[in-house]
């Protein structure tokens, strides 16, 4: 497997100073003026490019990744529910590669907050479930 990453992403302040490369209207977004940063997330094949925005508060935010989940079944659903807790604001849902089961989710959680220690005991506790787990912080 060449990259098993599934998305990439940045967070971006908002501001009436910067010109996006693209066309770009936040105006549908309800209350768009309390949040101060967008979560810009970026899902590519060779044939795409997928971009997905997100309003968010939080200047850091952390990124998720699952590496061959074991199968689908009633450990997969209660483990996608407990991570429900901690704030999903984008999901790749299961995505199958050469054999394997990736999720990829993106927390409204910080490296520094009391829930992120809950969260890395939670992992530890379920990593016979799990080939491989990264946690990346969102800047």
């Amino acid at each position: 497997m060449k990259d098993s990453k599934l998305t990439s992403a940045q967070i971006k302040e908002i501001s009436s100073s910067q010109t996006p490369s693209i066309e770009l209207s936040l105006t549908h977004i309800d209350n768009i003026e309390d949040y101060s940063y967008l979560l810009i997330i970026r899902s590519e094949t060779n044939r795409y490019t997928k971009i997905t925005i997100y309003p968010i508060e939080k200047q850091k935010i952390i990124k998720l990744t699952i590496r061959g989940l074991k199968k689908i079944d009633e450990y997969t659903e209660a483990f996608s529910k407990k991570l429900q807790e901690y704030g999903i604001i984008h999901s790749t849902g299961l995505v199958s590669i050469e054999g394997l089961l990736f999720l990829e989710c993106y927390l409204n959680l910080s490296l520094n907050e009391e829930k992120y220690k809950d969260l890395k005991i939670y992992l530890n506790k379920n990593k016979k479930n799990i080939k491989d787990i990264q946690i990346m912080e969102i800047t």
